[in-house]
């Protein structure tokens, strides 16, 4: 090659080559600040996962001010009742379904998980749940060991405990039976009061009863509406954000775009659906007002929103009501993490995806939020859809993918 033809090949390649180190660098300096940010938020946020801070105990219901949504409380350990305010967003559970405070009963056995300020004294309550309920979320139930004529001798994994059985009703199929008629190795549900037991339960009286909760929940969507934050307002756009609960995950993500939905007020507020994204275990509505209604409302206000009811599929479905709904591939992969619980087998009250769905869990300290992440990913490459990917990750993972739970 002459002098002059080198000349030409190096001011047509030269340019190419510069814009390729340009790129280089560029991608080089994305990953850089992407590492950057990573490491500036494990040193904010930690590794470690919510839950293993959360002060968890077995506590006996003394009292109930509904009104000011308060309850006393016995702590097992304590020689003191304490009276506790439940947090606004507070969790109830009742016989494996979402509750309400006044389904709870003066005496019983209850399970409370107590929410702590920055120097982690606690401050209030974040979950009540009945002792159905905490059988249910750690998947156990109670094997018995001896019945006596004034007892029950009841095991889980290495621990016995015995109880009276003075005034229990203990049902088998939804038939009450003499306690007497337990049989030795039989797998039951207990809701205690002090020392003795209330309720004994089978496995299938046990579900009839969570179907009935669930019921009696879906009745008071109606007739109240769902809970939720007000989280953003905007009196001059006329729009604004509500946070629904967790317990409205389905019938939330059930609305769509234009959906016509109602604020309490006097008279009440109407408004309009404009977009619907789910946000970890709850529900983000961005809705339309009048401008002048806005004025009724506040950042933080507690509030019930009225939606036309859904059909009952919504409830019994085994997967999500907003399926297959046009996104793109990062709000698709974002979808499945807020729509599933974590599976891994960390045992303990420790992983908050196991009762929060994935995309609460801490990245920095569990490697499964991102490693689901990489997965849907491809399962999206390969033009799966939406049941697809789910069906197949229930075949991977099991049906806790689709449920609140805690490891026993």
């Amino acid at each position: 090659m002459n002098t002059a033809k080198r000349f030409r090949w190096l001011v047509a390649v030269l340019p190419v080559i510069v814009v390729g180190a340009s790129l280089l660098a560029g991608q080089a300096a994305v990953a850089a600040d992407a590492k950057s940010t990573n490491e500036k938020v494990k040193e904010i946020a930690g590794t470690a996962e919510f839950l293993r801070s959360v002060p968890k105990h077995f506590a006996t219901l003394k009292a109930m001010d509904r009104a000011n949504r308060r309850v006393t409380l016995l702590l097992e350990g304590e020689s003191e009742p304490r009276v506790w305010t439940l947090a606004p967003e507070a969790e109830l559970k009742i016989a494996g379904g979402w509750g309400r405070l006044d389904q709870f009963r003066i005496g019983d056995r209850v399970w409370v998980w107590l929410q702590v300020d920055r120097v982690k004294q606690p401050t209030a309550i974040s979950m009540l749940a009945d002792e159905l309920t905490e059988q249910d979320t750690h998947s156990y139930a109670y094997t018995v060991e001896a019945v006596a004529d004034d007892s029950v001798k009841l095991k889980t994994g290495q621990k016995s405990r015995t109880l009276k059985t003075a005034g229990a009703e203990f049902y088998r199929g939804n038939v009450k039976l003499l306690v007497k008629k337990l049989a030795m190795g039989e797998k039951v549900y207990v809701q205690s009061t002090g020392d003795r037991a209330r309720l004994i339960l089978d496995k299938a009286t046990f579900e009839d009863r969570r179907s009935k909760q669930k019921a009696a929940l879906r009745q008071r969507w109606i007739d109240e509406g769902l809970p939720g934050t007000v989280t953003f307002l905007h009196q001059f756009s006329g729009e604004m954000e509500l946070m629904l609960d967790h317990e409205a995950m389905r019938w939330g993500r059930s609305l769509k775009t234009g959906d016509k939905v109602t604020l309490p007020a006097n008279p009440p507020i109407p408004a309009v659906v404009k977009h619907v994204r789910p946000w970890r275990e709850r529900t983000q509505l961005h809705l339309v007002v009048n401008s002048f209604d806005v004025t009724d409302l506040s950042l933080g206000q507690r509030l019930l929103l009225r939606v036309s009811t859904p059909p009952p599929d919504v409830d019994t479905a085994q997967l999500p009501p907003d399926l297959d709904r046009p996104r793109s591939k990062e709000e698709r992969v974002e979808w499945f993490l807020a729509s599933i619980y974590c599976t891994c087998g960390v045992s303990g009250d420790v992983c908050t995806g196991h009762f929060y769905t994935l995309a609460s869990c801490n990245p920095n300290g569990c490697g499964m939020p991102n490693a689901m992440r990489d997965a849907l990913r491809k399962k999206i490459d390969k033009k799966l859809t939406d049941k697809q990917i789910f069906e197949e990750l229930l075949k991977e993972h099991g049906p806790n993918l689709l449920r609140p739970h805690l490891m026993p």
